[in-house]
C-alpha cells in the first residue's frame, strides 16, 4: 500500500482500499451508476454510492423536496423544500464529492424517458421508485 498517493479522494476511499484492495476500489471509482427515484431509499443509496467512491452518478427523479419527505430524505433540509430532489442532491453531492461527476435529470421514469436515461451505458441502475403504479407500467 505504500505506493498509493494519498490525495483527497484516496483519503475518502482509504477504508475501502484497506478492505477490498486498490484494484477493486478502482473498479468502483470507474463505475457509472444511475439512481432512479430519489426519496427515502434513493437519496440514501446515492449518498452511500458516493461515499464508496463511485466515479459517475446520474440522479433521476421528478418530484420536489416537501416538508413531509424531510424525515426520510438523506440530505434535504427545510431550505430545500420546493426544489427538485435531483437538483437538491446534485448540489449537495457536487460540493462534498467534487471528484465524482454528478448529473441530475428532473423527469419521471417511464417508457418514453427510458432510452434517454439509460443512453450513457451505465454499469448499474438502481430502481428506487416508490410508486408501484409507475414501477409496474415501466
Amino acid at each position: 500500500m505504500s505506493s498509493i498517493t494519498f490525495n483527497q479522494q484516496t483519503k475518502l476511499e482509504y477504508r475501502n482500499i484497506q478492505f477490498f484492495g486498490l484494484d477493486s476500489q478502482q473498479k468502483v471509482t470507474s463505475s457509472y451508476v444511475v439512481v432512479i427515484g430519489l426519496g427515502g431509499v434513493g437519496s440514501h443509496a446515492a449518498s452511500m454510492l458516493l461515499r464508496s467512491g463511485v466515479g459517475k452518478l446520474l440522479l433521476v427523479g421528478f418530484d420536489q423536496v416537501s416538508y413531509s419527505s424531510l424525515n426520510r430524505h438523506a440530505i434535504a433540509t427545510r431550505a430545500d423544500v420546493g426544489i427538485p430532489k435531483a437538483e437538491c442532491l446534485k448540489k449537495h453531492f457536487s460540493s462534498n464529492f467534487p471528484k465524482c461527476q454528478v448529473d441530475a435529470e428532473v423527469l419521471l421514469y417511464d417508457v418514453s424517458s427510458e432510452e434517454e436515461i439509460l443512453s450513457g451505458n451505465p454499469d448499474f441502475v438502481l430502481d428506487c421508485i416508490d410508486n408501484i403504479d409507475i414501477k409496474v407500467s415501466s
